[in-house]
């Protein structure tokens, strides 16, 4: 037993020490984004100017579970992904 831990003990330590490092990177900042962005959309409400991911600002004219009505113009609305409103103008 002794030596098998000598063999492949540094291996699993690397490897521990990798996935550790790899998850404080690139998961966990990622993981908060996410938060972010879905308190950002759970907060919108009619009124609320808004910029989608495809460029397109406008002001929130109806919402719906899943899709926004959003009024780029007078007498153009678009309607969009909830999700595709990456942000809020104050």
């Amino acid at each position: 037993m002794n030596e098998l831990f000598s063999k492949y003990g540094g291996m699993a330590i690397t490897f521990a020490i990798w996935a550790a490092v790899f998850y404080f990177l690139l998961i966990l900042p990622n993981k908060k984004k996410q938060k972010k962005h879905q308190e950002m959309l759970n907060s919108l409400k009619e009124g609320a100017e808004v910029i989608t991911s495809g460029g397109i600002k406008g002001t929130v004219s109806n919402m719906g579970s899943e899709f926004l009505t959003i009024r780029i113009d007078k007498g153009v609305n678009v309607q969009v992904l909830r999700s595709s409103v990456t942000r809020v103008l104050k």
